[in-house]
């Protein structure tokens, strides 16, 4: 396959045509590449954030403990951390009861000013450290943040846990188990209570994305606007909605508009691939290339057969220049396409 502009505008074609087809992935569940659950931990040495005390992994054997991995170089990525630390923060008696340590670690490297605004912003109740040379972030391989890591007494991991709405009672729900205080078929249970019949606003609300979603395949962004605009007036819980909506935004060039959207409804729905797609497309458009390509890639490890994944990682080494990594990407995609295609 020869690259070259004319190819790659071919895969665009194809790739826009694959975006108004495209149906909703859900996401991972552990944010870490490196590790896995039942796996050992590296050893890993963090500091204070003023130095005079550390944290050693391999000292903690012994002992049950969570680490909450955060960073705070974006504004979403930022109020995400420290709503994950303040539902830690609201089990620390849970734990203390059964002898968890608890600790936080800024895995990225940010300053001291913008580690220290969001301590300021917190209860302080959990201890701070930080990883300046962010061996942490490459060793564990964390591609989301926050992510919260759930170790046991013998060092093992038990689990790993990114950001979401009900991440208190997952946490909670995983260290039963980790203890013997209940089965997963109980916690699952707890955690997925039988559907209720949705009131007629939940309903409505329903309609119009759905609706939504289908003026996309028809090719009329503007009228998608409109309906996901109104799942929203009717149900401003409804995640996938504002991560839709955002997404056109951003395709409309309203960046800002998108942003606030997007932050919004990755708040309510912090799994929905669609609309993590979007925030990477859009945090590369803004500047923030090589962080882009990282989510993406995280992205991938878990959903390696999604095209809207590559075609997206596509775009974005397009915007870079790097056309052999572009063609790689978009014939990727083009692959996955047509095999889905052909399986209809």
């Amino acid at each position: 396959m020869v690259i070259n502009n004319k190819t790659i505008g071919k895969c665009l074609v194809i790739l826009i045509l694959f975006f108004l087809w495209g149906d909703c992935v859900r996401s991972y569940a552990f944010p870490f590449r490196a590790i896995a659950p039942g796996g050992p931990l590296p050893t890993i040495v963090f500091k204070s954030i003023d130095g005079h005390k550390t944290l050693s992994l391999a000292q903690m054997k012994g002992h049950p403990y969570i680490i909450i991995f955060w960073g705070a170089d974006l504004p979403a990525k930022k109020r995400r951390s420290l709503k994950t630390i303040e539902a830690v923060e609201k089990l620390l008696p849970f734990f203390e009861q059964r002898g968890i340590a608890v600790f936080s670690v800024n895995a990225q490297g940010d300053d001291k000013q913008a580690i220290r605004e969001v301590m300021k912003l917190t209860k302080r109740k959990i201890d701070v450290f930080t990883d300046p040379t962010q061996k942490a972030y490459g060793e564990l391989g964390i591609f989301v943040m926050p992510a919260v890591l759930l170790v046991d007494k013998n060092g093992k991991v038990v689990t790993g846990l990114g950001y979401s709405h009900d991440l208190a009672e997952r946490l909670k729900g995983e260290v039963q188990i980790m203890l013997g205080e209940r089965s997963r078929e109980q916690v699952e249970r707890e955690l997925h209570p039988l559907m209720r019949e949705k009131p007629k606003k939940e309903r409505d609300a329903d309609r119009h994305f759905n609706m939504g979603l289908v003026m996309l395949k028809r090719g009329l962004p503007d009228s998608a606007v409109s309906e996901f605009k109104r799942a929203i007036e009717l149900d401003p819980k409804m995640g996938k909605a504002y991560l839709e909506l955002g997404c056109l935004l951003m395709e409309a060039g309203k960046r800002d508009e998108a942003s606030v959207a997007l932050d919004k409804g990755l708040d309510l729905e912090p799994d929905y691939v669609p609309g993590l797609i979007c925030q990477a497309r859009l945090e590369a458009l803004q500047g923030n290339t090589e962080e882009a390509i990282g989510d993406l890639e995280g992205l991938l490890m878990r959903n390696v057969r999604n095209p809207q994944l590559h075609y997206a990682l596509g775009t974005i080494f397009e915007q870079q220049g790097n056309l052999k990594k572009a063609a790689k990407e978009y014939r990727k995609a083009f692959e996955l396409l047509n095999e889905a295609m052909k399986l209809k």
